[in-house]
């Protein structure tokens, strides 16, 4: 089924259509949201390979939209690398975790200077500081499990609650007007990290079937809590540029398609773990596949939708298949999945193509896809290789290509609908169809 954050935006584009089919797929300050301008926002990554180490730094954001939706997608990141660093710290994986803790750093930076627009410097150096009390408290809860302390994660527990407070008055304060209530940031807050809590008591407990939902329930809400943060400090004008359909239409696409991309990343660490893991991985991927399917089932009806899930199941399925290849080392494996992914973004790219009556092209769609890919097998074999931080860059590229791909369906997506409305409910079944290590 469809988001209601997406229904609503249907709702909205129904409202906003014209007889012409003119698009609207326009962001705030008038660049279209597919346009260079819009990419160089977000700072699009070269499709070469990642820089060694996190820390390249990023073009400022053009628009107060653009950095609205770039601190979504960066909160929703922080919390997969801040699950990525506790599972690390409760295995043993200190090389990993290490890594983990300096893509952390790196990404409370980049919020920061996304942040630097609407609050002071001071302001900012506050912000720094309270976050990185926050990750302390996940590191310590973490080291509790480790240690098999319950003092330890007792104490970080306390800790975290305190930062919860601090963060949420410091919001508060931040807001222009108080438009930002104190009592419902801090539920926000501490929803966020009783979530990064919680999937860290199921990981420890062996339960990956709960770890995994909760890590991909966390990134979506995390998300949103960057949304919310985001909307309390732009100006008023900003805000309502943040409320017009392509812009949400844009926003849960960058949510969906984050939200992917974060499973597929930890769909390569539960690899090195249990075939448990691995599958429970799989499970919150299909999640999202049938979360997607919904969503392009509500935009261009049933049929496009089924055509879509399973495609999208096999570049899944293709995904999983590359990865086992380079756990074991097997280039043969590898190539075969390659190929089979360059298949994929061929079909779909015609399949959108088609939906959208050529407003997004063949090509560009497939084209878009193709370097998504090649992002996604490039952490892949950093990973697997034990460049743990030239995967951390990887994923950072990742998830600033995340907005730039979003931005570039919404615009066609976005034209599409504008012009004609789909009809009908979903009727499509489950995601993708995500094999063990190893497993037939």
């Amino acid at each position: 089924m469809a988001s209601s954050a997406l229904i609503a935006v249907l709702v909205l584009l129904g409202a906003c259509s014209t007889s012409s089919g003119d698009p609207v797929g326009t962001a705030s300050g008038g660049s279209s949201a597919g346009s260079p301008a819009a990419a160089s926002a977000v700072g699009t990554p070269s499709a070469g390979a990642p820089s060694s180490a996190p820390g390249a730094s990023r073009p400022a954001p053009a628009t107060p939209t653009d950095a609205a939706l770039q601190l979504a997608a960066q909160m929703g990141q922080h919390s997969t690398l801040a699950s990525d660093m506790m599972r690390a710290r409760i295995r043993g994986d200190a090389d990993l975790a290490q890594a983990a803790d300096a893509a952390l750093v790196h990404n409370t930076e980049a919020m920061s200077a996304t942040l630097a627009p609407f609050v002071s410097a001071q302001a900012r150096e506050q912000f720094d500081h309270m976050w990185e009390e926050h990750i302390l408290s996940l590191f310590e809860y973490a080291r509790g499990h480790a240690a098999k302390d319950h003092g330890v994660r007792h104490h970080a527990r306390e800790e975290s609650v305190e930062y919860e407070g601090e963060l949420a008055q410091y919001f508060a304060d931040q807001s222009p007007g108080g438009r930002l209530d104190r009592a419902n940031a801090e539920k926000s807050i501490h929803t966020h990290a009783e979530h990064l809590l919680a999937n860290a008591d199921a990981y420890a407990a062996g339960d990956y079937a709960a770890a995994a939902r909760g890590y991909r329930e966390s990134y979506s809400q995390s998300y949103g809590l960057g949304a919310t943060v985001a909307r309390s400090l732009l100006p008023a004008a900003a805000v309502t540029a943040l409320d017009s359909p392509a812009v949400r239409l844009r926003s849960e696409l960058g949510r969906l398609l984050g939200e992917h991309s974060a499973l597929v990343m930890a769909m390569t660490r539960s690899a090195a773990g249990t075939p448990q893991d691995f599958a429970a991985v799989g499970e919150a991927l299909n999640a999202n596949t049938t979360e997607l399917t919904g969503a392009v089932d509500a935009l261009f009806g049933a049929p496009t939708a089924q055509r879509f899930q399973a495609l999208w199941a096999d570049q899944i399925d293709q995904l999983a298949a590359y990865n086992t290849a380079a756990v074991g080392g097997d280039t043969a494996g590898k190539e075969r999945a390659r190929t089979a992914l360059t298949r994929f973004q061929t079909d779909i790219g015609q399949l959108l193509s088609t939906a959208t009556e050529d407003r997004l092209t063949a090509e560009a769609a497939a084209q878009a896809l193709r370097e998504h890919d090649s992002r996604l097998l490039e952490e892949i074999d950093a990973y697997t290789g034990g460049d743990f931080p030239r995967a951390h860059a990887a994923s950072e590229q990742i998830h600033d290509a995340v907005l730039v791909l979003s931005a570039q369906l919404a615009e066609g997506i976005g034209a599409a609908v504008a012009a004609r409305l789909p009809s009908g409910g979903s009727d499509t079944g489950g995601g993708g169809t995500m094999r063990p290590a190893g497993g037939s």
